[in-house]
């Protein structure tokens, strides 16, 4: 009886559940593409969840991977904070940023820990920004009703409105994100992608301000919707918080670019099938 193939998990929210997609070029399906014959790309996204709606899904994730004659798990991904980040009153994030935290370190530990996964490799992902109309632009149409709703408020009261709010927030997420992957470097099995800051480079790098001064001012970054900074040219989004092409390209090189330099065995080449 043959054996299983390795696998790579994706473990995340919707942005995770539909990077799976062809049309989008999601980075599950570059991975399926890059890995086929070598590793399975498991989809364990949950459109919608945060990471403690996820708790019992990492519990049934692990429990799957060591089980006896299961196969090895190669590398994980825990892309979270999307969700978790979002502003649901005046300052009151979904999931607040310790209970976050907490929940992150406790699927990290997890893993690190578990005797049955002494090779599985972690990657964590900050969340995105997200991509609201210019501030004085109309032009609504590709945004879903959410974030065309949000986009309108913001042309009226732009700073005080959840939307820019929950913009920063997400980059206050990332930032702790990548302060966790720090943490645990000397384990060796541990990186963070600061997703976060490779999209907004690629859109001040489209609009020709990647090196400015001003560059990464909070009022000028690339999709904040505020007076001064433009929106993310079309491709990178779909409606204003999910993924398109570019946006997973972008993601797609990021992670491969940092998976392949710093654990080289993962290369496809290098894995037994």
């Amino acid at each position: 009886m043959k054996e299983e193939l390795p696998q790579i998990v994706l473990f995340g929210d919707s942005l995770t559940q539909w990077g799976f997609v062809e049309t989008t070029a999601g980075f599950g399906w570059v991975l399926e593409e890059k890995y086929a014959g070598k590793a399975k790309v498991v989809n364990e996204g949950q459109a919608g969840y945060t990471s403690t709606l996820l708790e019992n899904d990492f519990k049934r994730i692990i429990e799957r991977a060591t089980e006896p004659g299961a196969p090895p798990t190669l590398l994980l991904t825990i892309f979270l904070g999307a969700n978790d980040a979002c502003i649901i009153r005046s300052q009151e994030e979904y999931v607040p940023l310790p209970r976050f935290e907490a929940n992150l370190r406790e699927f990290v530990e997890t893993v690190l820990i578990e005797d049955n996964m002494p090779e599985t490799k972690i990657v964590l992902i900050t969340p995105p920004p997200m991509n609201f109309p210019d501030y004085e632009e109309d032009d609504d149409e590709d945004l879903g009703p959410a974030a065309a709703a949000a986009a309108a408020a913001a042309r009226q009261n732009p700073k005080e409105t959840r939307a820019y709010r929950t913009y920063l927030s997400k980059k206050r997420y990332g930032d702790k994100i990548m302060e966790i992957a720090q943490s645990y470097e000397e384990t060796g099995r541990v990186a963070g992608l600061n997703y976060w800051k490779a999209m907004i480079d690629a859109g001040l790098d489209d609009q020709n301000r990647l090196g400015d001064e001003d560059a990464y001012d909070e009022e000028r970054l690339p999709g904040c919707g505020l007076k001064w900074a433009k929106r993310f040219k079309k491709g990178y989004f779909t409606d204003g918080l999910h993924l398109g092409p570019l946006g997973y390209d972008v993601l797609s090189k990021g992670l491969l670019d940092l998976v392949l330099k710093k654990w080289p065995e993962l290369e496809p080449e290098s894995i037994k099938a």
